[in-house]
């Protein structure tokens, strides 16, 4: 059975936009589309409504197929822990309300949550239904919220608060041909902040055609979040 793969990046913003687009841009090529992690404020002062070039960029990506997925609402926040981690619903509610009208403004409303690093607390899960989103992903896995159905997958990362060194990176690959091997779904995701090493960047790329050389049929969140449940 041909499992599937799901490839994202985050920390999508001015400095990290170039590296970015270079992995994106080979992927592409490579065949593999891959989903845009979005969120509208990062590192204090950056503001995605006044960064004229990431919005036409990001525009730009959307027409190509790249789905956008609500990343947060203010990832400066996180330090030591995620931003949607451990609210309780009434922040959670909150945050997910001002990230939702700040990206409506600009024309990037998606309908698909995944917190800061994955990382999900029960409140913010809760709250949910209360929106327009039809699919969410966490450290567990994907969530249809339409259905009720859920499909357990742990993340693959480098950066994003996991590792991004060259050790980790082989661990990621080992884990990456593990699931394929067996027909799992596989998730790879990449921070755009560690994206500016190149080794990082062709380790990552080199990771995602490994899946897919061994069977991996890739595929976006929603589309995937969609099929719920598999047959």
């Amino acid at each position: 059975m041909s499992g599937r793969l799901l490839v994202s990046v985050s920390s999508i913003f001015d400095q990290t936009r170039p590296a970015a687009n270079r992995l994106i841009s080979n992927l592409r090529a490579d065949g593999i589309m891959v989903s845009l992690l979005v969120a509208p404020r990062i590192d204090g002062e950056w503001r995605l409504a006044k960064d004229k070039d990431t919005l036409t960029w990001l525009e730009k990506q959307r027409e190509r197929g790249h789905e956008l997925i609500l990343n947060g609402f203010d990832q400066a926040v996180q330090g030591r822990r995620s931003e949607f981690a451990t609210l309780e619903k009434h922040e959670a509610r909150l945050r997910l309300t001002g990230a939702i009208r700040q990206m409506q403004k600009i024309g990037m409303d998606s309908d698909i949550f995944a917190p800061p690093r994955w990382r999900m607390s029960e409140g913010t899960f809760a709250v949910l239904p209360e929106f327009s989103f039809k699919a969410a992903a966490s450290t567990k896995g994907l969530h249809n919220l339409e259905n009720g159905e859920f499909l357990g997958c742990r993340n693959l990362s480098v950066g994003e608060g996991f590792g991004a060194a060259k050790w980790w990176r082989k661990n990621v690959m080992k884990a990456v041909t593990r699931g394929a091997e067996k027909g799992n779904t596989v998730r790879l995701s990449a921070s755009a902040r560690n994206l500016t090493n190149p080794k990082v960047a062709a380790d990552f790329r080199e990771a995602a055609l490994a899946a897919v050389d061994l069977g991996a049929q890739v595929e976006t969140y929603s589309n995937a979040a969609a099929q719920l449940p598999y047959s």
